[in-house]
């Protein structure tokens, strides 16, 4: 009988061997000697025992199994003997190149170990971290996490004396870069300058790029005059290069604006618009020069820069001076649904001249004037809207946290009657995060009535698939930094076809934006993105030629 008993066993183990070599983990059982029972060849190999045969780890003791990991045996150790505890989850293990997730499950016949290896996940991760922090063309710290500084700072200087200053910089003469050499020109200029202000800042100085040409230094323990004196070797620096593109010489220089940080300051608003506002005063004093915030002649608090802006943008909200462009997101899909046009905006200057966005829109959005701009948008694009086209309407992070735009889209629908799927209002997934329960609720009550909604910049941050669950869109924007470089960067196409998965498995339609060339378009047909946008596609053109 017992022999007949052991055999029973023995052809058990085998089978559940068969099954468990099966899985895409690693599993193995310890009994309650705790030895090994069960083990398939995944947690072979991820436990360092490649060489070895399953069988040749049955009944081995859990020393050995967790010998090569380093502080598992340990570890495990520990687990077995706090009775309380009925499961242990290790994660972010590192062992021989490789990430691990390693879960005990007590059982009562011993215990259930599983072994993820999330490498890959982890990778990715890591570049998400990445991205959500530095800006990925230069390397350098990107916007967000540099205002975070400035933020720290601040409040550190209203319980404590402290002494420091922002560099705000905007590099002159760049457009002829951009006309000439093109986008790629301009990459590469933004990298070299990048490098220029890394070798000429303090070590212990924070170096970002805030945005387009410009870039700032937040400088600690620093007077104004030690700031004066980085920024004037930056200022050479940069006039010093000799930058060359294609048989092109171009001679760059640049204007900066230097903001003292006291701990009187009211907000990171306040100090980073006053070192903007230094900058330009700088700009218009003839270029490749500095100019210092001077608090004595209020001139953190006057914002001529911003105040003329303010006139400007409420002026042509009154005159009618914007003009809607748009821009064709075509479906690589041609049994897909038809296509429709993202509505971009620009203004027309006193003489004639096409001002683009990036003019107007970072001193409208710091003054609290975008919520204007999106009603004065929408309106014109419900006169307009022609039976059978099919709209994408950028919104604020402002009007997406405004409690009265669900009630003035109301009133737009009574005045004209649209029908509603016809428009898909796009919101960033940094504004959507920022204000994530005022944009569910908006979400929310428009798709009540018919609208759609995209996710757009998806990937952008650090938390994207988390917060997408819980928003109830119908397309996702692919964050175009990640498109653009598909073709030679493997991470940007794994981003890429990851989310294209992800936002397929929800029931999202997915469009990809900054599609530029045929490679590009090749490699999205490739991974079944949905649409496309890009000058690739169609560059962008006035609305009333679209619409004849």
């Amino acid at each position: 009988m017992m022999k007949e008993k052991r055999g029973q066993t023995s052809n058990l183990r085998e089978s559940l061997m068969g099954i468990v070599g099966n899985a895409p983990f690693g599993i193995l059982t310890l009994s309650n000697d705790l030895e090994v029972t069960i083990i398939n060849a995944i947690a072979l190999e991820l436990l360092g025992f490649d060489d070895m045969k399953p069988s040749q780890m049955v009944d081995q003791p859990y020393r050995t199994i967790f010998s090569k990991v380093e502080d598992l045996a340990e570890r495990f150790e520990k687990f077995i003997h706090h009775k309380m505890e009925r499961h242990l989850d290790l994660t972010n293990i590192k062992f021989n190149d490789c990430v691990l997730n390693i879960r005990f499950r007590s059982m009562l016949h011993g215990t259930l170990v599983i072994i993820e290896n999330i490498t890959k996940q982890a990778h990715l991760e890591r570049e998400l971290l990445r991205h959500a922090t530095y800006d990925d063309l230069t390397q350098l710290m990107n916007r967000k996490q540099f205002e975070k500084r400035v933020e720290l700072l601040v409040e550190k200087g209203k319980s404590q004396d402290i002494s420091a200053a922002v560099i705000f910089i905007d590099l002159d003469h760049v457009k002829p870069v951009n006309d000439i050499g093109g986008h790629m020109a301009g990459d590469a200029l933004l990298k070299r300058v990048a490098t220029i202000l890394k070798g000429h800042a303090r070590e212990q100085d924070i170096v970002a790029r805030f945005g387009g040409d410009e870039f700032t230094v937040l400088l600690e323990k620093c007077t104004i005059k030690e700031a004066v004196s980085v920024a004037e070797k930056i200022r050479q620096g940069v006039e010093a290069l000799s930058f060359s593109y294609q048989h092109h010489t171009f001679n760059i220089t640049l204007s900066a604006g230097i903001a003292p940080i006291t701990g009187r300051e009211e907000s990171v608003r306040v100090i980073m618009s006053a070192a903007d506002r230094a900058c330009q005063i700088a700009k218009k004093s003839g270029r490749n020069r500095i100019h210092v915030i001077d608090e004595k002649k209020g001139e953190l608090k006057s914002h001529i820069q911003e105040i003329e802006w303010i006139a400007k943008i409420k002026d042509a909200l009154a005159s009618n001076d914007f003009i809607l462009y748009g821009q064709k997101i075509e479906p690589l899909d041609e049994q897909s649904e038809q296509s429709h046009y993202e509505i971009l905006i620009r203004l027309t200057a006193e003489d004639g001249t096409i001002i683009p966005p990036s003019a107007f829109i970072p001193p409208a959005e710091r003054y609290g004037l975008m919520p204007l701009i999106d009603r004065w948008v929408l309106q014109e694009i419900f006169k307009k809207i022609l039976s059978g086209h099919r709209y994408a309407i950028n919104l604020s992070g402002q009007t997406v946290s405004d409690p009265t735009f669900v009630e003035y889209v109301e009133r737009l629908l009574q005045t004209y009657p649209i029908d509603p799927y016809q428009i898909c209002f796009e919101i960033t997934e940094t504004a959507a995060i920022e204000h994530l329960d005022t944009t569910n609720a908006l979400i929310h009550r428009l798709k009540e009535k018919g609208f759609r909604f995209s996710l757009d910049d998806f990937g952008s941050g650090l938390s994207s698939f988390a917060y997408l669950k819980n928003m109830s869109v119908d397309y996702l924007k692919i964050d175009g930094i990640f498109v653009k470089d598909i073709v030679h960067d493997p991470i940007s196409y794994a981003m890429v076809n990851s989310i294209n998965q992800i936002g397929h498995t929800m029931g999202l339609k997915t469009i990809a934006e900054y599609v530029e060339d045929e490679a590009i378009l090749n490699k999205l047909h490739e991974i079944g993105i949905d649409f496309a946008q890009g000058y690739f596609i169609h560059k962008p053109e006035p609305l009333d030629g679209i619409l004849l």
